[in-house]
Protein backbone atom coordinates (compact mmCIF):
# COMPACT_ATOMS: atom_id res chain seq x y z
CA UNK A 1 0.00 0.00 0.00
CA UNK A 2 2.63 2.88 1.21
CA UNK A 3 4.90 1.57 -2.45
CA UNK A 4 1.61 2.38 -4.31
CA UNK A 5 0.99 5.61 -2.56
CA UNK A 6 4.87 6.60 -3.42
CA UNK A 7 4.40 5.12 -7.18
CA UNK A 8 1.55 7.50 -7.54
CA UNK A 9 3.05 10.52 -5.95
CA UNK A 10 5.98 10.15 -8.05
CA UNK A 11 3.50 9.98 -11.15
CA UNK A 12 2.60 12.85 -10.19
CA UNK A 13 5.28 15.00 -9.99
CA UNK A 14 6.82 13.72 -13.00
CA UNK A 15 3.89 14.30 -14.82
CA UNK A 16 4.37 16.86 -17.81
CA UNK A 17 2.69 20.19 -17.91
CA UNK A 18 -0.42 20.75 -19.62
CA UNK A 19 -0.03 22.63 -23.12
CA UNK A 20 -2.26 25.69 -21.83
CA UNK A 21 -0.29 26.33 -19.20
CA UNK A 22 3.39 25.87 -21.17
CA UNK A 23 1.65 28.38 -23.68
CA UNK A 24 0.37 31.01 -21.25
CA UNK A 25 4.16 31.35 -19.64
CA UNK A 26 5.38 31.40 -23.01
CA UNK A 27 3.16 34.92 -23.67
CA UNK A 28 3.84 35.89 -20.64
CA UNK A 29 7.56 35.80 -20.96
CA UNK A 30 7.73 37.17 -24.79
CA UNK A 31 5.28 40.27 -23.52
CA UNK A 32 7.72 40.77 -20.46
CA UNK A 33 10.72 40.84 -22.45
CA UNK A 34 8.62 43.34 -25.17
CA UNK A 35 7.63 45.60 -21.99
CA UNK A 36 11.51 45.83 -21.07
CA UNK A 37 12.91 46.68 -24.37
CA UNK A 38 10.21 49.36 -25.04
CA UNK A 39 10.01 50.79 -21.66
CA UNK A 40 13.19 49.76 -19.37
CA UNK A 41 15.10 52.63 -20.63
CA UNK A 42 12.06 54.74 -18.91
CA UNK A 43 12.93 53.31 -15.82
CA UNK A 44 16.77 52.06 -15.58
CA UNK A 45 18.73 54.99 -17.90
CA UNK A 46 18.49 58.34 -18.13
CA UNK A 47 15.14 59.92 -19.75
CA UNK A 48 15.67 63.89 -21.16
CA UNK A 49 12.37 65.47 -21.22
CA UNK A 50 11.22 69.12 -21.84
CA UNK A 51 7.86 70.80 -21.02
CA UNK A 52 7.93 74.19 -21.85
CA UNK A 53 6.93 77.10 -19.11
CA UNK A 54 6.57 80.68 -18.03
CA UNK A 55 9.16 83.04 -16.21
CA UNK A 56 6.61 83.80 -14.01
CA UNK A 57 6.94 80.52 -13.03
CA UNK A 58 10.84 80.38 -11.80
CA UNK A 59 11.39 80.56 -8.28
CA UNK A 60 12.01 84.04 -7.27
CA UNK A 61 12.83 84.88 -10.97
CA UNK A 62 12.51 88.93 -10.25
CA UNK A 63 14.78 88.81 -7.36
CA UNK A 64 17.92 88.00 -9.02
CA UNK A 65 20.74 90.72 -10.69
CA UNK A 66 21.27 89.46 -13.70
CA UNK A 67 23.87 91.91 -15.42
CA UNK A 68 26.60 89.35 -14.00
CA UNK A 69 25.01 86.52 -16.49
CA UNK A 70 24.54 89.25 -19.11
CA UNK A 71 28.30 89.25 -19.13
CA UNK A 72 28.98 85.53 -18.81
CA UNK A 73 26.45 85.35 -21.74
CA UNK A 74 28.72 87.56 -23.97
CA UNK A 75 31.66 85.39 -23.31
CA UNK A 76 29.96 82.80 -24.37
CA UNK A 77 28.81 84.60 -27.21
CA UNK A 78 32.37 84.68 -28.47
CA UNK A 79 31.92 81.06 -29.36
CA UNK A 80 28.35 80.90 -30.35
CA UNK A 81 29.25 83.50 -33.22
CA UNK A 82 32.31 81.21 -34.71
CA UNK A 83 29.63 78.40 -35.08
CA UNK A 84 28.50 77.08 -38.65
CA UNK A 85 24.88 79.41 -38.86
CA UNK A 86 23.05 75.94 -40.37
CA UNK A 87 24.38 73.44 -37.97
CA UNK A 88 21.78 72.82 -34.57
CA UNK A 89 23.05 74.25 -31.81
CA UNK A 90 22.55 70.99 -29.78
CA UNK A 91 20.44 67.32 -30.09
CA UNK A 92 17.91 69.52 -28.56
CA UNK A 93 15.07 70.41 -31.00
CA UNK A 94 13.64 72.94 -29.33
CA UNK A 95 17.47 74.40 -29.37
CA UNK A 96 17.11 75.33 -33.25
CA UNK A 97 20.28 76.28 -35.09
CA UNK A 98 23.29 78.08 -34.52
CA UNK A 99 21.59 80.80 -36.34
CA UNK A 100 18.98 81.52 -34.15
CA UNK A 101 21.60 82.18 -31.10
CA UNK A 102 24.03 84.12 -33.36
CA UNK A 103 21.03 86.85 -33.72
CA UNK A 104 20.49 86.68 -29.84
CA UNK A 105 24.41 87.18 -29.08
CA UNK A 106 24.55 90.33 -31.29
CA UNK A 107 21.98 91.17 -29.85
CA UNK A 108 23.45 90.85 -26.95
CA UNK A 109 26.85 92.58 -27.72
CA UNK A 110 24.76 95.77 -28.32
CA UNK A 111 24.68 95.56 -24.39
CA UNK A 112 27.13 97.78 -23.10
CA UNK A 113 26.11 98.58 -19.47
CA UNK A 114 22.59 96.98 -18.86
CA UNK A 115 20.91 97.65 -15.23
CA UNK A 116 19.29 95.35 -13.29
CA UNK A 117 15.85 95.83 -15.40
CA UNK A 118 17.45 95.50 -18.91
CA UNK A 119 19.67 92.67 -18.16
CA UNK A 120 16.17 90.70 -17.08
CA UNK A 121 14.26 92.12 -19.91
CA UNK A 122 17.14 90.88 -21.92
CA UNK A 123 16.39 86.86 -21.11
CA UNK A 124 12.97 87.60 -20.97
CA UNK A 125 12.86 88.91 -24.88
CA UNK A 126 14.88 86.89 -26.62
CA UNK A 127 14.15 83.06 -24.72
CA UNK A 128 11.53 81.29 -22.99
CA UNK A 129 12.38 78.68 -19.80
CA UNK A 130 11.46 75.01 -20.20
CA UNK A 131 11.59 72.06 -17.05
CA UNK A 132 14.42 69.96 -17.29
CA UNK A 133 13.66 66.24 -15.97
CA UNK A 134 15.24 62.81 -16.03
CA UNK A 135 12.52 60.20 -15.99
CA UNK A 136 10.07 62.59 -14.85
CA UNK A 137 12.18 63.36 -11.47
CA UNK A 138 13.36 67.25 -12.10
CA UNK A 139 15.83 66.84 -8.63
CA UNK A 140 19.56 66.15 -9.01
CA UNK A 141 23.09 67.47 -7.32
CA UNK A 142 24.66 70.02 -7.43
CA UNK A 143 28.12 70.85 -6.27
CA UNK A 144 30.79 73.20 -6.56
CA UNK A 145 34.35 74.26 -7.57
CA UNK A 146 37.06 77.13 -7.21
CA UNK A 147 40.30 77.91 -8.08
CA UNK A 148 42.76 76.98 -5.42
CA UNK A 149 45.69 78.93 -4.83
CA UNK A 150 49.18 76.45 -4.54
CA UNK A 151 52.80 77.12 -3.66
CA UNK A 152 55.09 76.24 -5.64
CA UNK A 153 58.88 76.80 -7.59
CA UNK A 154 59.72 76.86 -11.50
CA UNK A 155 62.71 74.27 -10.10
CA UNK A 156 62.72 71.08 -7.91
CA UNK A 157 64.18 71.02 -4.53
CA UNK A 158 63.57 69.58 -0.52
CA UNK A 159 60.59 72.40 -0.67
CA UNK A 160 58.69 71.90 -4.09
CA UNK A 161 59.16 67.91 -5.29
CA UNK A 162 55.32 67.32 -6.36
CA UNK A 163 55.17 67.61 -10.01
CA UNK A 164 52.37 69.63 -12.29
CA UNK A 165 52.64 68.00 -15.44
CA UNK A 166 51.90 69.30 -19.57
CA UNK A 167 49.75 67.33 -21.65
CA UNK A 168 52.06 64.70 -23.21
CA UNK A 169 53.58 64.42 -26.39
CA UNK A 170 52.46 60.34 -26.83
CA UNK A 171 48.77 60.92 -25.88
CA UNK A 172 46.74 60.40 -28.42
CA UNK A 173 43.25 61.65 -28.07
CA UNK A 174 40.57 60.30 -30.76
CA UNK A 175 37.06 61.90 -32.21
CA UNK A 176 34.81 58.83 -32.39
CA UNK A 177 32.32 60.39 -34.66
CA UNK A 178 34.76 60.67 -37.37
CA UNK A 179 34.19 57.23 -38.22
CA UNK A 180 30.83 56.53 -37.01
CA UNK A 181 28.06 59.08 -36.92
CA UNK A 182 26.16 57.84 -33.61
CA UNK A 183 29.42 58.36 -31.67
CA UNK A 184 28.89 61.74 -31.31
CA UNK A 185 31.10 63.72 -28.54
CA UNK A 186 32.44 60.62 -27.39
CA UNK A 187 36.71 60.46 -27.68
CA UNK A 188 39.21 57.71 -26.92
CA UNK A 189 42.23 58.75 -25.04
CA UNK A 190 45.46 56.34 -25.09
CA UNK A 191 48.85 55.99 -26.81
CA UNK A 192 50.54 53.86 -29.50
CA UNK A 193 52.42 50.63 -28.60
CA UNK A 194 53.52 48.00 -31.33
CA UNK A 195 51.35 49.80 -33.66
CA UNK A 196 48.32 49.52 -31.06
CA UNK A 197 46.35 52.05 -29.09
CA UNK A 198 46.29 51.19 -25.89
CA UNK A 199 44.97 52.62 -23.10
CA UNK A 200 47.35 55.45 -21.42
CA UNK A 201 48.95 54.77 -17.96
CA UNK A 202 46.58 55.26 -14.98
CA UNK A 203 47.85 57.82 -11.51
CA UNK A 204 49.53 54.88 -9.87
CA UNK A 205 51.60 54.56 -13.04
CA UNK A 206 52.37 57.82 -13.75
CA UNK A 207 53.34 58.37 -10.01
CA UNK A 208 55.67 55.65 -10.58
CA UNK A 209 57.17 57.31 -13.43
CA UNK A 210 55.29 55.86 -16.39
CA UNK A 211 55.58 59.62 -18.26
CA UNK A 212 59.09 59.36 -18.44
CA UNK A 213 60.16 62.35 -20.72
CA UNK A 214 56.62 62.82 -22.58
CA UNK A 215 55.65 64.98 -20.17
CA UNK A 216 56.68 68.87 -19.40
CA UNK A 217 56.72 69.68 -15.90
CA UNK A 218 55.16 73.24 -15.82
CA UNK A 219 55.94 74.15 -12.32
CA UNK A 220 57.16 71.81 -9.19
CA UNK A 221 54.29 72.35 -6.00
CA UNK A 222 54.69 71.85 -1.74
CA UNK A 223 52.25 69.14 -1.36
CA UNK A 224 51.04 66.79 -3.46
CA UNK A 225 47.45 66.92 -2.01
CA UNK A 226 46.96 70.32 -3.65
CA UNK A 227 48.26 69.15 -7.10
CA UNK A 228 45.69 66.68 -6.79
CA UNK A 229 42.84 69.07 -5.58
CA UNK A 230 44.38 71.46 -8.75
CA UNK A 231 42.92 68.38 -11.05
CA UNK A 232 39.42 68.10 -8.90
CA UNK A 233 38.99 71.87 -9.60
CA UNK A 234 41.01 72.19 -13.26
CA UNK A 235 42.68 74.73 -12.46
CA UNK A 236 44.72 76.75 -9.86
CA UNK A 237 47.03 79.68 -9.06
CA UNK A 238 50.44 78.82 -8.36
CA UNK A 239 52.42 81.55 -6.11
CA UNK A 240 56.19 81.68 -6.40
CA UNK A 241 58.95 82.72 -4.83
CA UNK A 242 60.83 85.81 -6.99
CA UNK A 243 58.19 85.88 -10.07
CA UNK A 244 54.60 86.57 -10.96
CA UNK A 245 52.40 83.98 -10.08
CA UNK A 246 51.16 81.03 -12.80
CA UNK A 247 47.82 80.82 -13.72
CA UNK A 248 47.11 76.83 -15.12
CA UNK A 249 44.37 75.28 -17.01
CA UNK A 250 42.59 71.76 -17.81
CA UNK A 251 44.55 70.54 -20.83
CA UNK A 252 43.56 66.77 -21.24
CA UNK A 253 43.41 63.80 -19.24
CA UNK A 254 44.72 60.17 -19.60
CA UNK A 255 40.75 58.86 -20.62
CA UNK A 256 40.87 56.58 -17.59
CA UNK A 257 37.81 57.19 -15.50
CA UNK A 258 37.14 59.13 -12.39
CA UNK A 259 36.52 57.51 -8.94
CA UNK A 260 35.55 60.17 -6.13
CA UNK A 261 38.81 59.52 -3.48
CA UNK A 262 35.91 61.38 -0.59
CA UNK A 263 33.86 58.01 -0.82
CA UNK A 264 37.10 55.52 -1.11
CA UNK A 265 37.74 57.45 2.49
CA UNK A 266 34.26 56.57 3.42
CA UNK A 267 34.61 53.74 2.78
CA UNK A 268 37.53 53.13 4.76
CA UNK A 269 36.50 54.83 7.83
CA UNK A 270 39.22 57.64 7.52
CA UNK A 271 36.32 60.12 6.96
CA UNK A 272 32.95 59.98 8.36
CA UNK A 273 29.90 61.08 5.81
CA UNK A 274 28.62 63.62 8.14
CA UNK A 275 32.36 65.12 8.06
CA UNK A 276 33.17 65.00 4.33
CA UNK A 277 34.10 68.23 2.83
CA UNK A 278 37.02 68.78 0.52
CA UNK A 279 38.63 70.53 3.25
CA UNK A 280 38.36 67.24 5.47
CA UNK A 281 39.81 65.15 2.52
CA UNK A 282 42.73 67.53 2.40
CA UNK A 283 43.61 67.55 6.09
CA UNK A 284 43.62 63.66 6.46
CA UNK A 285 45.58 63.43 3.35
CA UNK A 286 47.95 66.11 4.15
CA UNK A 287 48.27 63.95 7.93
CA UNK A 288 48.88 60.93 6.32
CA UNK A 289 51.35 61.17 3.98
CA UNK A 290 52.29 57.50 3.96
CA UNK A 291 48.65 56.52 3.15
CA UNK A 292 47.99 59.22 0.64
CA UNK A 293 49.48 57.71 -2.41
CA UNK A 294 47.25 54.46 -1.74
CA UNK A 295 44.06 55.93 -1.39
CA UNK A 296 44.76 58.57 -4.24
CA UNK A 297 46.17 56.02 -7.11
CA UNK A 298 42.85 54.30 -6.63
CA UNK A 299 41.06 56.99 -8.83
CA UNK A 300 42.58 56.21 -11.65
CA UNK A 301 42.07 59.10 -13.76
CA UNK A 302 45.00 62.19 -14.29
CA UNK A 303 44.25 65.37 -15.44
CA UNK A 304 47.20 67.61 -17.21
CA UNK A 305 47.87 71.52 -17.54
CA UNK A 306 48.74 74.19 -19.57
CA UNK A 307 49.82 77.31 -18.27
CA UNK A 308 47.10 80.46 -19.08
CA UNK A 309 47.64 84.04 -20.47
CA UNK A 310 44.02 84.64 -19.15
CA UNK A 311 43.19 86.52 -16.06
CA UNK A 312 40.59 83.62 -14.79
CA UNK A 313 40.53 80.14 -15.70
CA UNK A 314 38.85 78.59 -18.85
CA UNK A 315 35.80 76.66 -19.25
CA UNK A 316 35.21 74.00 -21.65
CA UNK A 317 34.43 76.89 -24.19
CA UNK A 318 37.33 78.44 -23.86
CA UNK A 319 36.33 81.16 -22.42
CA UNK A 320 36.88 82.82 -18.76
CA UNK A 321 34.60 81.23 -15.72
CA UNK A 322 32.56 84.17 -13.95
CA UNK A 323 32.36 83.17 -10.51
CA UNK A 324 28.63 82.19 -9.33
CA UNK A 325 27.59 82.73 -13.27
CA UNK A 326 29.23 79.75 -14.78
CA UNK A 327 27.88 76.45 -14.34
CA UNK A 328 29.55 73.07 -15.26
CA UNK A 329 26.68 70.76 -16.77
CA UNK A 330 26.94 67.39 -18.75
CA UNK A 331 27.13 68.41 -22.06
CA UNK A 332 25.97 65.24 -23.58
CA UNK A 333 22.68 66.64 -22.54
CA UNK A 334 22.75 70.35 -22.05
CA UNK A 335 24.07 72.31 -24.81
CA UNK A 336 27.32 74.69 -23.59
CA UNK A 337 26.34 78.70 -24.17
CA UNK A 338 22.95 78.55 -23.40
CA UNK A 339 21.62 79.61 -20.41
CA UNK A 340 20.03 77.78 -16.97
CA UNK A 341 18.02 79.38 -14.06
CA UNK A 342 18.98 77.21 -10.91
CA UNK A 343 17.17 76.58 -7.96
CA UNK A 344 19.82 74.97 -4.82
CA UNK A 345 20.68 75.69 -1.78
CA UNK A 346 24.77 76.89 -0.53
CA UNK A 347 26.47 76.61 2.59
CA UNK A 348 27.05 79.29 4.47
CA UNK A 349 29.92 79.63 7.62
CA UNK A 350 28.66 81.41 10.47
CA UNK A 351 30.81 81.32 13.76
CA UNK A 352 32.62 77.93 12.51
CA UNK A 353 29.03 76.07 11.96
CA UNK A 354 27.42 75.83 8.71
CA UNK A 355 23.69 76.66 7.68
CA UNK A 356 22.32 76.29 4.29
CA UNK A 357 20.32 79.30 2.03
CA UNK A 358 18.25 79.33 -0.96
CA UNK A 359 20.28 79.74 -3.80
CA UNK A 360 18.13 81.14 -6.69
CA UNK A 361 20.01 82.42 -9.87
CA UNK A 362 20.78 82.57 -13.43
CA UNK A 363 24.58 81.11 -14.85
CA UNK A 364 24.97 79.88 -18.25
CA UNK A 365 26.30 76.50 -19.10
CA UNK A 366 30.12 76.99 -19.76
CA UNK A 367 31.98 74.35 -18.27
CA UNK A 368 32.26 70.32 -18.01
CA UNK A 369 34.11 68.14 -15.42
CA UNK A 370 34.99 63.90 -15.15
CA UNK A 371 31.93 63.91 -12.09
CA UNK A 372 29.68 65.98 -14.21
CA UNK A 373 27.76 63.33 -15.53
CA UNK A 374 23.69 63.23 -15.40
CA UNK A 375 21.06 65.04 -16.30
CA UNK A 376 20.15 67.00 -13.86
CA UNK A 377 24.01 67.59 -12.48
CA UNK A 378 25.81 70.97 -12.46
CA UNK A 379 28.95 72.29 -10.75
CA UNK A 380 29.04 75.73 -9.53
CA UNK A 381 32.15 77.88 -10.10
CA UNK A 382 32.92 79.54 -7.36
CA UNK A 383 35.97 81.60 -8.11
CA UNK A 384 38.66 82.08 -6.10
CA UNK A 385 39.69 82.82 -2.30
CA UNK A 386 38.80 81.19 1.23
CA UNK A 387 34.80 82.34 1.07
CA UNK A 388 34.89 80.28 -2.78
CA UNK A 389 36.86 77.58 -1.09
CA UNK A 390 34.27 76.65 1.68
CA UNK A 391 31.46 77.14 -0.74
CA UNK A 392 32.99 75.02 -3.02
CA UNK A 393 34.04 72.27 -0.17
CA UNK A 394 31.01 72.21 1.34
CA UNK A 395 28.31 72.42 -1.76
CA UNK A 396 26.59 68.60 -2.07
CA UNK A 397 22.78 69.71 -2.35
CA UNK A 398 20.03 68.33 -4.65
CA UNK A 399 18.66 71.10 -7.07
CA UNK A 400 16.49 71.55 -10.29
CA UNK A 401 16.96 73.94 -13.56
CA UNK A 402 15.33 75.28 -16.02
CA UNK A 403 17.09 75.86 -19.40
CA UNK A 404 16.09 79.02 -21.65
CA UNK A 405 16.21 78.52 -24.85
CA UNK A 406 15.47 80.51 -27.74
CA UNK A 407 12.07 81.80 -28.51
CA UNK A 408 9.66 79.97 -31.63
CA UNK A 409 9.37 82.84 -34.21
CA UNK A 410 5.55 84.59 -33.77
CA UNK A 411 2.91 82.67 -36.35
Amino acid sequence: MIKVEKSLMLNKKNSPMPPFIKLSLLIVSFLAIIFFYCYGPLFFSPYFSLSKTTFSRLPSWDQDDQRQAVLAFQKSCSDILQRDPQLAFSSLAQAKKNQDWQRICRAAMRLSHPNKKTAQQFFEFWFEPYTIKDRFNAQGLFTGYYLPLLHGSLKKNKKYTAPIYGLPTDLIKVNLELFHPEWVNKTLIGQLKNNSLVPYPDRAAINNGALGKNAPILVWIDNAADVFFAQIQGSALVQLPHHPPLLIGYAGTNGRAYTAVGKILIENKAISKKNMSMQAIRDWLTHHPKQMNDFLNQDASYVFFTLLKTKAPLGTEQIPLTPQRSLAVDKHYLPLGAPLWLETKVPEEERKKEKWTAYRRLLIAQDTGGAIKGIVRGDIYWGAGKKAAFSAGHMKQTGRYWILLPKSPAP
